[in-house]
């Protein structure tokens, strides 16, 4: 799976990160004020999974911010609080 910089994550067009091999964009049901997203990643591919109805500026920083957490892209800062990412594994 290709794994992007940094730079790359937070400069490329929205339209290019969502193309990337193994990437899959898709809404949730979730309808709740406080929830951004989330994400699932297996060997083959990484799947975000976010609210309809958020804004464009939500909906870019979210999607940057979860292939770049799901991908463990380096240099990738944390969020500010009060957002936090869960991660949860399958045992």
């Amino acid at each position: 799976m290709f794994i992007p910089t940094l730079d790359y994550l937070m400069t490329a067009p929205l339209v290019a990160l969502a193309a990337l091999p193994g990437i899959r964009l898709t809404s949730t049901e979730i309808t709740d004020s406080a929830f951004c997203g989330y994400v699932a990643r297996n060997r083959e591919q990484v799947v975000l999974a976010l609210p309809a109805g958020r804004t464009a500026l939500e909906r870019d920083c979210m999607v940057r911010y979860l292939i770049g957490h799901a991908l463990r892209v380096k240099g990738l800062a944390p969020l500010p609080g009060p957002l936090r990412v869960e991660e949860i594994t399958e045992a």
